[in-house]
């Protein structure tokens, strides 16, 4: 049987992501530490949280849809708040505020009171910690709302039960009692067990280290070093760089200038080496990771506070090999936070930035079009889309296919197929956007599709 394939003449190869300009969201925030995004007002669009450090206060800023960002709205006074983070934390589907306040050991949230990005006053999670620096909210305990995990400065490393689903938490239960300067934590499964583990930064003779979530309800073990030194690490990351379908841990350590990655050896929470990424950032302070290139493998971002630079390494093969650096951003003065989010629903990951000596959050438009890796229109479908439980994959042609891998609008690889398999079952996927990617005899196919 003859095989037809239609050559698309328009299209090139995308090397590489390419990023706009600067765009600066606000400059009103007085020393901001920290952003994040999330959709606060239910518009689908996701808008900008900051934590002020000299400001004395907590801010978000509206999404307005066309690449723009509405004026500072002010979520709460708080002295020196380091970290904001958000999640539902009630269980009444809007996101809620949680955030840290290094000098006066707070860690509270704030309840989104109508889905619209209307927040509570302050309620206390705790207000004795030593030094409450990173903070995440995640299901620890398997019972399908979000606790919080926090690292801190003296007070090591804790986390806290949402007892009802509607916010009222616990005590602090203790992971790691001894361990210092804990300024940034991670939960998510390191040994293939599906239930999230924590990963941990700090200083002394081990600088990175994992606890096991023994039985998936919280109790967790022993403390497993990944890497150890004297110098404390300011920022750690989770993700599978070399895509072996395990998560890896990326470093940040601001004295030596350096971003690391240590590879999961076997699935199991068993680290390599130290990998060495950049040793040019100077005075790294934070370090994500995501798919910038929209290439099927995770790049890593980092922001170098001292040479005012947010830069990322491209995955050159997708097992790990990093580029050089390549400059985002050279005018962020003390840069302290850099993630990557889609800001302008076009499914691609945009960068957003928080700069403590020039008061800018900001971000950086991601060029990158979609589906430009599609070299070859392959007679291959895939139907329903939008689909909800299954998606169905028709190959008219009988085209031989290696695999199918599908990945998330971040570039996390959710299914891996040896082989071709229809229908694919997405029941348990979260709504949004998503990649598949069908490897052929006859060339690689690239289809974006959305979960209902």
């Amino acid at each position: 049987m003859t095989r037809i394939i239609y050559i698309l003449f328009f299209i090139p190869t995308i090397v590489s992501a390419q990023f706009g300009p600067q765009q600066v969201i606000s400059t009103e925030g007085d020393g901001p530490q920290s952003v994040f995004a999330a959709d606060l007002d239910g518009d689908t669009f996701k808008d900008v949280l900051s934590a002020n450090k000299f400001g004395y206060n907590l801010t978000w800023y509206k999404n307005m849809g066309d690449g723009s960002f509405g004026e500072q709205q002010i979520i709460a006074t708080l002295n020196q708040p380091k970290i904001i983070f958000a999640g539902d934390l009630d269980g009444d589907n809007d996101l809620d505020v949680l955030a840290t306040a290094l000098f006066i050991d707070e860690l509270v949230w704030y309840k989104n009171l109508d889905g619209q990005g209307t927040f509570s006053t302050q309620i206390i999670i705790d207000n004795e910690l030593d030094g409450p620096y990173d903070v995440k909210a995640v299901d620890i305990d398997g019972d399908l709302d979000l606790d919080v995990v926090c690292g801190t400065e003296s007070s090591g490393l804790v986390w806290f039960e949402n007892l009802d689903g509607l916010g009222t938490f616990s005590t602090k239960k203790v992971i790691n009692a001894s361990v210092s300067n804990s300024r940034s934590v991670m939960a998510i499964d390191l040994d293939g067990d599906t239930d999230l583990d924590i990963v941990a930064s700090s200083s002394g003779s081990v600088t990175v280290s994992w606890y096991e979530n023994l039985d998936g309800l919280g109790n967790f073990g022993e403390q497993q070093v990944i890497a150890g030194s004297t110098l404390t690490v300011q920022s750690i990351y989770a993700a599978d760089l070399d895509g072996d379908l395990d998560n890896d841990i990326i470093s940040a350590t601001t004295v030596e200038d350096k971003v690391s990655w240590y590879e999961n050896l076997d699935g199991l929470g068993n680290f390599g080496a130290e990998q060495i990424i950049t040793t040019q950032a100077d005075f790294v302070f934070s370090v994500f990771a995501a798919d910038l290139d929209n290439d099927n493998d995770m790049d890593v971002l980092a922001a170098a506070a001292s040479d005012d630079k947010v830069a990322w390494y491209k995955n050159l093969d997708g097992e790990g090999d990093f580029s050089t650096e390549q400059i985002i951003t050279s005018n962020a003065d003390s840069v302290r936070w850099v993630i990557a989010s889609d800001l302008d629903n076009d499914g691609d990951m945009d960068v957003l930035s928080a700069s403590q000596n020039d008061d800018k959050v900001a971000w950086y438009e991601n060029l990158t079009i979609l589906g430009l890796e599609e070299v070859l229109n392959l007679k291959i479908e895939l139907y329903p889309n939008p689909a909800n439980t299954l998606l169905n994959i028709t190959n008219k042609e009988n085209y031989s296919i290696d695999y199918i891998k599908m990945s998330d609008a971040q570039g996390k690889l959710v299914k891996h197929i040896k082989g071709f398999k229809t229908p694919i079952a997405i029941t348990n996927l979260q709504k949004g956007v998503y990649f598949i990617t069908i490897q052929t005899d006859q060339g690689k196919l690239i289809k974006k599709i959305i979960k209902e």
